[in-house]
């Protein structure tokens, strides 16, 4: 059996057509009824299967024309609907020449047997189609009217109580979304407030202390959570609370380290190549600390006395997938024998941690200084 399937569901036309052809039979396709007919002339169907409401041309007429046509007109003809159904017209679609009327959703079994054992049936014993009588032509076109407005004007219904659901869930969601985006700005402002209050009780602490190697590593730590703050700052400020301009982030960084070690401008110049990238917090928090830690190894360590040069701040892609985060710097550079993953100091201990957290790798090239280069994946923006 070959089945000509007049649908303008694609989905639909494929599940039907996946139905036939899964039963041995053949199925062709069309979406609407304009198609339907150019398909049925240039080829032969023994059943159309069609939906009701279609663009270009719509069920019923494509019913009425297949009628009038010498070539067809005695092509059985099945109407498969769910849209906005009621006995009328069924009543409607067997006066103008259907064979049958099935409603969605159906069992797709149940379905496929009635339809072989109508064709079986029809087969044995072909009734003659024609055009309606010309007596009852003003009655149809009456009804084909009346069961279009009235399909038309329940689906307005339909669709208007849709749009008014659907506005109604977005409303819901942008109240969500807002309190969701309340909620953040508020933890980050938090956040922000307890670690200034810790950099406080630092400095309160440190007061009476009196060993420089102490006061340098609460200065260190003072200066790691200046860097944690400044990116629940920069969260603050961002219209995305989910993600924040690295680049500009870095910028802001390394100035702040600068100021911090008060960097001497004469002798030590800060640039930054950053290009623009956005990472999400889980990202930039350990990577805003890597680069902290880099630029405070650069400014403390590379230009002793009567040194001068340049520390380089990078950061751009590498193709679709990874971020290069760079600190490059003039300076007198590192011994040759040092493995950077293995060095146990403070420093880079925090640091091989923090690139483990973003699943990255980190290189040391020692050409003019020192080059430290940290590659880690980010999905692109």
């Amino acid at each position: 059996m070959n089945v000509l399937i007049v649908d303008d569901q694609e989905a639909n036309r494929y599940l039907l057509k996946a139905l036939f052809t899964g039963a041995g039979h053949r199925a062709d396709e069309a979406p609407n009824g304009k198609v339907a007919l150019e398909k049925l002339e240039a080829e032969d169907f023994d059943l159309v299967i069609s939906d009701i409401l279609m663009p270009v041309m719509d069920g019923y007429q494509l019913c009425r024309e297949i009628r009038s046509r010498e070539r067809v007109k005695g092509l059985p003809f099945i109407f498969l609907t769910a849209t906005y159904v009621d006995e009328k017209d069924e009543i409607f679609a067997l006066k103008i020449g259907a064979d049958r009327f099935f409603r969605k959703p159906f069992n797709p079994r149940t379905f496929l047997s009635e339809v072989n054992a109508f064709v079986e049936e029809y087969a044995k014993g072909k009734e003659d189609r024609s055009v309606p009588a010309a007596a009852d032509e003003k009655e149809i076109l009456t009804l084909y009217n009346e069961r279009l407005i009235h399909k038309l004007e329940t689906k307005m219904m339909s669709l208007e109580k849709e749009i008014a659901d659907r506005e109604l869930a977005e409303e819901k969601m942008r109240r969500a979304i807002s309190e969701k985006e309340a909620l953040l700005r508020e933890i980050h402002h938090r956040v922000k407030n307890n670690m200034q209050i810790i950099s406080s009780l630092i400095n309160l602490s440190s007061r009476n202390l009196t060993d420089p190697a102490t006061l340098e590593i609460l200065r260190d730590v003072k200066a790691r959570i200046r860097t944690m703050s400044m990116i629940h700052e920069k969260l603050l400020r961002s219209e995305d609370m989910a993600r924040i301009d690295f680049a500009e982030f870095l910028n802001d960084l390394a100035i702040h380290y600068f100021q911090y070690y008060k960097a001497d401008p004469g002798r030590i110049e800060l640039a930054t190549e950053a290009e623009p990238v956005s990472l999400s917090i889980e990202a930039a928090v350990p990577c805003g600390m890597i680069a902290g830690e880099l630029i405070s190894n650069a400014l403390r360590h590379a230009f002793p006395p009567g040194k001068r040069g340049k520390v380089v701040v990078g950061l751009k892609r590498l193709g679709t997938k990874d971020v290069e985060l760079s600190v490059r710097d003039e300076g007198v550079g590192m011994p040759g024998d040092l493995d950077v993953r293995k060095h146990e100091s403070a420093g880079m201990t925090i640091i091989n941690a923090l690139v483990g957290q973003v699943n990255g790798r980190i290189e040391l090239r020692r050409e003019n200084g020192t080059d430290f280069r940290v590659v880690f994946p980010s999905p692109a923006v």
